[in-house]
């Protein structure tokens, strides 16, 4: 198999956020720029939050990346799984990852791998562009989003995300721990 074969693995990138508040759109810009980097075998989606019918759409897959903004934080991005959680306060206009997660598993029996890459914001009132510090943080978080999914693309199996992410912290690169997410996020 060539380098840029896509081995049959379903990978889900999902984009979340209001591109209309700056750096809340954080997500959806990711997904803007995957599209354009056309990497195989990916399904790309983006929306202001995930809703209860996403779980039919995260049952699909092996593989589940989401892409947040996060409102605080030191670090430009952080890389953390997803571990289903009941949540019952969710309402129809905002539900976690990690309930999601959940719902994904009670209602289609299915678990897929869940990651949340979340992106270090600074300005979240009405805007279109991203603030430039968080353009900055982007761009990192992008680099690091695209060379694992390169390396889990060929590798065809979700698990490579974990020698991945040894490697690079073998390396010295930069990996982060939980950070608060942007409101509406």
């Amino acid at each position: 198999m060539s380098k840029h074969e896509a081995r049959n693995i379903k990978i889900l990138v999902f984009g979340l956020g209001n591109p209309g508040r700056q750096d809340d759109g954080l997500g959806p810009e990711v997904i803007s720029r995957l599209e354009k980097a056309k990497l195989p075998g990916l399904t790309l989606e983006a929306d202001y939050q995930l809703q209860v019918e996403d779980a039919l759409l995260f049952s699909e897959q092996q593989l589940v990346v989401v892409v947040d903004a996060l409102k605080s934080g030191k670090k430009p991005c952080v890389f953390k799984k997803i571990k289903p959680v009941e949540d019952s306060s969710f309402t129809t206009h905002h539900l976690s990852p990690e309930a999601l997660l959940y719902l994904t598993q009670v209602l289609y029996e299915k678990n897929p791998e869940v990651w949340l890459l979340g992106i270090r914001g600074y300005r979240f009132s009405l805007g279109e562009k991203l603030s430039q510090k968080a353009r900055g943080n982007f761009e990192e978080a992008y680099r690091f989003l695209v060379k694992l999914l390169k390396a889990v693309i060929s590798s065809g199996q979700p698990s490579a995300i974990i020698d991945f992410l040894s490697a690079t912290s073998s390396r010295g690169e930069k990996n982060g721990a939980k950070e608060k997410r942007a409101a509406g996020s």
